[in-house]
């Protein structure tokens, strides 16, 4: 191939890519340049302290309080989450033993410009923690937000490792990825 046929060539590879951008990961989510998608791409450092909650509508469950902080796209942000554990501890296939499935999350997002997503659970899919040392899952629906992602909607899906540390047995660390979309 001559050396004008590469650069003809080159350019209009370069070209093509220049007018569509796709980003894609293993939950098959894609994005597409100016079709109203917002990629989430982040990862996440925090903690998680394990409680009793007295007042849920089934009476005292076990539940979760998440602190973190999240990088990459679409931009820094905190979040805390509230997780209620669904029912008492069971053997969850993807634990490979002991682990709790969830009953609710509610989730809270908020960035550097004060702009928030609001989450939850999405009841579709299944999320868990495991004690077992493999990862927990969380499977979430944005229901709205403010700022910016007023009205947003989407779904995201978190994976995160959880280590136990200190004497309590009541805090973990956590570390993981969140990937997903947002829609406004």
């Amino acid at each position: 191939m001559s050396r004008s046929n590469v650069l003809v060539v080159f350019v209009a590879v370069a070209v093509l890519a220049g007018g569509f951008v796709a980003v894609t990961e293993s939950s098959g989510f894609m994005f597409h340049r100016g079709d109203g998608k917002t990629p989430i791409d982040w990862e996440v450092a925090g903690t998680i302290v394990i409680v009793q909650l007295p007042m849920t509508p089934a009476g005292p469950a076990p539940g979760f309080l998440i602190d973190a902080f999240v990088k990459g796209a679409p931009g820094k942000a905190r979040f805390r989450v509230l997780s209620v554990g669904q029912g008492v501890p069971t053997d969850i296939p993807e634990c490979k033993g002991p682990g709790q499935y969830f009953g609710s999350n509610d989730m809270v997002i908020t960035f550097e410009d004060q702009s928030m997503l609001f989450a939850r659970m999405d009841a579709a899919f299944s999320s868990w923690s495991c004690f077992t040392g493999e990862p927990a899952v969380a499977n979430m629906v944005i229901t709205g937000g403010t700022g910016k992602y007023e009205s947003a909607e989407g779904n995201f899906q978190g994976v995160f490792d959880t280590p136990f540390l200190g004497d309590s047995g009541a805090l973990l660390a956590e570390t993981g990825t969140i990937k997903g979309w947002i829609e406004r």
